[in-house]
């Protein structure tokens, strides 16, 4: 009887944890809907973003550093608010591996304005420039990363910050 109720016992839990994990993966949302949501999020903070950093690149070009450095700081604290909202939002299970690249790449974003921020707020404006390319090319690199799912205002825009 012991071995029984130990059988039967397992059988439960199996069952609850197929089920459960059933229900997971019920609650995860598809590709489209995914970026649906993601979107609505990121659409409000691009155009806040268009709006902070209006005329920066004059700025860099005039040497008007410390004006440069607030917008870049403006831009980051911004982004780093979406980022952090779009990183709550459940993943579609067959792109978790795709996702987590992406974030990796959007972190790396935010950081790279913190710090473009503070080199030109420290008058280091050739460090900053260097710091700017490597963003460029971070923001493409995420952009490649998630080609497929037609991204438009979460997509890494250059022309955003000009």
């Amino acid at each position: 009887m012991r071995f029984r109720g130990t059988t039967v016992l397992l059988a439960v839990l199996v069952c609850l944890g197929a089920v459960s994990a059933a229900g997971a993966g019920a609650e995860t949302p598809t590709r489209g809907e995914y970026v649906q949501q993601l979107e609505v999020t990121c659409k409000p903070d691009a155009e806040a973003t268009q709006k902070a950093i209006k005329g920066l690149r004059g700025d860099v070009q005039a040497e008007r550093l410390k004006r440069a450095a607030g917008k870049f700081a403006a831009a980051g604290s911004i982004f780093g608010g979406t980022v952090k909202e779009i990183a709550a939002v459940p993943r579609p299970a067959a792109d978790q591996a795709k996702l987590s690249k992406w974030f990796t790449y959007l972190k790396r974003q935010e950081r790279y304005l913190g710090q473009i921020a503070g080199h030109f707020r420290g008058d280091r404006p050739i460090a900053g420039q260097r710091l700017l390319a490597r963003f460029i090319h971070n923001g493409n690199l995420a952009n490649n990363t998630v080609l497929a799912f037609g991204f438009n205002y979460c997509s890494f825009k250059f022309s955003r910050f000009g």
